[in-house]
């Protein structure tokens, strides 16, 4: 692909990508941009003759993402951010001296994943900035909306269209046990195979009251099944949980290394294939511009950018 000049890039084009990559289909980018459904494809061909690239490709329900198209979101969204804050007529916000209370809907799972490598970061560029978080629900969508709330963390899931996502990182599975559990020697190279996996009762996370999660769902597809003893809405308590009992327990890998290091709990990958899940940070339109929530977007958007580099 030859090197762009800049007269010749057209900025609403990039936000035309943007709006595929958000929504992952041409009709719902089209009803998000105000645009006839053939206006965007035309974007599209242009964008593809622009990039050397077919950015979106079709799948099973929705347009997918190529690769190249995957790591152009972060970039994207943060250069047509600044490009949006840059017209904003709006007093700057002064990061060193501001007292502004940021709010944060998450599960634990969020503040676990995101939150040490953004709060360091946060308290050396904002001292006197302060960050309440809440916990996520069923009225987080709501609470964005009327302004309760500056900003979320959420997983791959649709949302409304009146808010605003950002990629912040994918996220696969690990598999944890106590250090003195009987499973222990059955552990070679990293994995444990599937009738010893089945063999012990396991523990379930689940945020929403679900009596079954992914590991059943795959289960479910090769005709087999899990025995389940627990069920809790908090990842980092049902890892304490694990340490003192013969429980397995599968959770997202930021969220089990992190309860490794904290519990001394072995880890070992799934004996199935599971799929991953894309994690993001999710606001309302009325603070797109909002000079302060967009420095805290693009801390947290930075931060796990730098973590994901040092993995």
């Amino acid at each position: 692909m030859r090197e762009p000049d800049l007269k010749d890039i057209d900025l609403n084009l990039l936000v035309v990508l943007r709006a595929l990559l958000q929504t992952r289909g041409v009709s719902q980018a089209a009803e998000r941009l105000g645009m006839s459904q053939p206006a965007v494809s035309r974007s599209l061909s242009r964008l593809r003759r622009q990039f050397g690239d077919r950015l979106l490709v079709k799948g099973n329900r929705s347009m997918m993402p190529t690769l190249y198209a995957s790591e152009l979101a972060a970039p994207l969204e943060l250069l047509l951010e600044q490009t949006e804050a840059f017209f904003d007529t709006k007093p700057v916000f002064d990061i060193t001296s501001t007292t502004r209370v940021f709010r944060l809907a998450t599960t634990d799972y969020g503040a676990i994943a995101v939150l040490p490598q953004t709060l360091a970061q946060m308290i050396a560029q904002a001292p006197l900035s302060g960050l309440e978080v809440v916990g996520f629900g069923r009225d987080t969508f709501r609470m964005l909306s009327e302004g309760q709330i500056d900003l979320a963390f959420y997983s791959d899931d649709p949302v409304p269209t009146s808010l605003r996502t950002a990629d912040l990182f994918n996220e696969d599975y690990i598999c944890l046990i106590s250090n003195n559990h009987p499973l222990t020697s059955h552990i070679q190279n990293g994995r444990i195979d599937m009738d010893n996996y089945l063999a012990y009762d396991h523990a379930l996370v689940t945020v929403t009251g679900g009596r079954t999660g992914i590991v059943d769902d795959a289960l479910r597809a090769r005709g087999l099944k899990r025995r389940i003893a627990m069920w809790l809405p908090y990842f980092m308590t049902a890892a304490l949980l694990v340490s003192r009992s013969n429980l397995v327990l599968t959770l997202p890998r930021r969220a089990a290394e992190e309860a490794a290091n904290s519990f001394e709990l072995l880890k070992f990958m799934p004996p199935i294939e599971l799929e991953t899940f894309g994690y993001r940070m999710i606001w309302h339109e009325r603070t797109q511009r909002d000079g302060a929530c967009l420095w805290l977007r693009n801390l947290i958007s930075n931060s796990c950018a730098s973590n994901q580099l040092s993995r």
